[in-house]
């Protein structure tokens, strides 16, 4: 086993909610604002999308969004010990009524989400919260990261947290299938999978995924954006928003049309949720398709 997968193991091992958690969580912020790993790229995405913010602004929100990883791989690590605690973690839930109806109706349902938030945490409370409601599967499209010993310790993870993996590759009817079936598949609106579009996001262009709105659209399924949000540290509020309807129409140039119009909904609700709270979001990423 590699060293960064050894380390975390260590950490998983000693892991515990209380001074274990707060003294892990302060020696990974710090270690994170000293490396400051890919901080050109955050505050070139910050200037971007917030020209009006000067440099002092922009250096204190990367500071935020290192503080806000920080404490995310804290709470994860201690997850470890009991998934279950997920659910006493996520203490507030907004608008439940955007998706109780799909649960107790049986219906198959997409959630998109974004990186943002402790979307790990999301995931398992969302699979501790469906198995105390309603027998669905719930699966998550997932992507395996370059090193194999920490995809594994996430794989491993996500299943004693209850769900099922999909990678990207699955074949578009492999989805629908499982949709129509009741199944509730989650995925992250801020990557590409299944084909992209050339839309908006936050005022410049950017490459999205259609994959939702083609699931939605040939399986019936509706898209439940969905945010959590950090109030302190081990305490999260989760946010459902209102349920993306994708019409089926066999019209190939009335199809792309309506395609991409689902595609902006989701836009527009990605950006909802970062703009509440934009510390929460993986500004490390190079999500315009930019050079520094």
């Amino acid at each position: 086993m590699k060293a960064a997968a050894c380390l975390i193991e260590l950490c998983r091992k000693a892991a515990k909610r209380g001074w274990r958690a707060n003294c892990e969580a302060a020696v990974f912020r710090a270690l994170l604002n000293i490396i400051k790993p890919r901080g050109k790229r955050i505050i070139s995405n910050l200037a971007l999308v917030y020209p009006e913010k000067d440099g002092r602004a922009r250096n204190d929100m990367r500071r935020l969004v290192y503080d806000h990883f920080g404490w995310m791989i804290a709470e994860l690590l201690t997850l470890q010990r009991d998934v279950s605690a997920a659910l006493d973690w996520v203490d507030e839930i907004q608008f439940p009524r955007y998706i109780e109806p799909a649960i107790d109706a049986g219906r198959g349902v997409i959630f998109l989400s974004a990186h943002y938030g402790n979307w790990e945490l999301a995931a398992a409370w969302y699979a501790q919260y469906l198995k105390k409601r309603a027998p669905h599967n719930f699966y998550i499209v997932s992507q395996s990261t370059r090193d194999p010993d920490i995809s594994a310790i996430i794989d491993r993870f996500r299943a004693n947290a209850g769900i099922k993996l999909l990678p990207k590759s699955t074949s578009t009817l492999e989805f629908v299938k499982l949709l129509k079936d009741g199944a509730h598949v989650a995925a992250l609106a801020d990557i590409s999978w299944l084909g992209g579009v050339t839309l908006p996001f936050f005022g410049h262009p950017c490459t999205h995924t259609m994959g939702p709105a083609v699931l939605a659209s040939l399986s019936g399924a509706p898209i439940i954006p969905v945010a959590l949000y950090r109030k302190a540290p081990f305490s999260h509020a989760v946010e459902f928003f209102p349920p993306i309807l994708a019409r089926h129409d066999p019209k190939e140039k009335n199809r792309r049309m309506e395609l991409e119009r689902v595609t902006r909904e989701v836009i527009s609700a990605t950006e909802r949720m970062i703009e509440k709270r934009p510390e929460l979001w993986f500004w490390l990423h190079n999500r315009w398709k930019r050079p520094l």
